[in-house]
């Protein structure tokens, strides 16, 4: 079976998911002037889209 362009559209939405809950957790984190996230609301999302980004991801591989 080879990519089609449905599977590589949903992996870039996730992929710009990923990017976006990043963005969010550095910006809490820049307002909270610290480098670290300790369990808050963002990290908890950039956890998850990390994980479906990776599902993704392994699903892309199983095509090439």
């Amino acid at each position: 079976m080879s990519m089609d362009r449905q599977t590589i559209k949903d992996t870039i939405k996730q992929a710009r998911e990923f990017v976006v809950a990043g963005q969010a957790l550095l910006e809490r984190l820049d307002a909270e002037k610290s480098d670290h996230s300790w369990g808050s609301p963002e990290s908890g999302t950039l956890r998850r889209r990390s994980m479906d980004l990776t599902r993704k991801l392994a699903e892309l591989r199983k095509y090439s």
